[in-house]
């Protein structure tokens, strides 16, 4: 007798185990993903923030000749912008020299989070009215301010070293003299900075040291080259990027009264804190 062979088949028991075991997976794997995906999320989210900063006050690995040469808008304008707008629209001040973004940005996305929310930027102020600090912060996911998933770390914050890093001036002046001083002179060193003012207007602060400086002279004093340290604190702090620096002797305490001479004008970065300059100073009046 031929018996009819039964067809193999899944138990119910075994779909059971098998649907748990798969909803285990998937109860370890979806959380997994999703992490992922923010993780993805927030890197791209910091990476647009790092540019914005680059963008705001240049990148310090960009140099030439041992000389750092990229300040970003700060750079050309004296102080930071009023909206990241404007580092890709022209405000409408001198020596603007955007777009400042790297090449390619895209203009609907360059300011906007992974989640398609504008970077939160806020400024703050000095007594002038300059934007000297700024700060960059993405709301993160779930949108809202002042929660665990706020994106600013400390490197994609704008402190004011970066932008008005320099608050003193300290160096030493040669002076040299068309002939030499015939009688004691009580002189007084002044440097004068030339910088953006913040609007991409070149200003000139007379930075000056009211110490005395004797020059002593006496008849028959062959003497004509002098050198004498200073120390000195401009009216407002450097911003960063080029500052022309000269320097002056004068008459006065305030250092207003120019004894003349021809100033060699030296460019010099600003880096931070105290500008160490060395200048010279030639023909000057006895």
């Amino acid at each position: 007798m031929i018996r009819a062979r039964r067809e193999k088949g899944f138990t119910l028991i075994e779909v059971i185990v098998v649907m748990a075991i798969i909803s285990i997976l998937a109860g370890i794997m979806i959380p997994m993903v999703y992490r992922v995906w923010e993780s993805n999320d927030e890197e791209l989210t910091r990476t647009r923030m790092r540019d914005l900063k680059i963008a705001l006050v240049g990148d310090r690995r960009i140099v030439q000749n041992g000389v750092r040469t990229h300040f970003g808008y700060t750079g050309d304008l004296g102080q930071l912008p009023a909206s990241l707008t404007d580092l890709i629209t022209d405000p409408g001040v001198a020596n603007w020299n955007g777009p400042y973004l790297p090449a390619g940005f895209d203009t609907t996305t360059f300011d906007k989070d992974a989640w398609d929310r504008v970077i939160a930027y806020g400024t703050t102020t000095d007594a002038s009215g300059r934007r000297i600090a700024a700060a960059l912060t993405s709301y993160g996911a779930d949108g809202a301010a002042a929660t665990a998933d706020d994106i600013g770390d400390p490197d994609v914050q704008v402190s004011l070293l970066e932008v008005t890093p320099v608050s003193s001036l300290l160096g030493n002046i040669s002076m040299t003299f068309q002939t030499a001083p015939q009688a004691p002179r009580s002189l007084y060193l002044g440097v004068l900075a030339r910088y953006r003012n913040g609007s991409g207007v070149a200003v000139t602060r007379t930075c000056c040291d009211s110490a005395v400086k004797v020059i002593t002279g006496s008849a028959g004093n062959a003497q004509v080259n002098y050198t004498q340290d200073f120390s000195c604190a401009p009216p407002e702090a450097l911003p960063v990027g080029f500052v022309f620096v000269s320097p002056g002797v004068f008459s006065d305490s305030s250092c207003t009264v120019s004894l003349g001479g021809t100033p060699l004008e030296l460019a010099v970065s600003a880096s931070g804190g105290t500008l160490f300059v060395n200048l010279q100073i030639q023909s000057v009046s006895p």
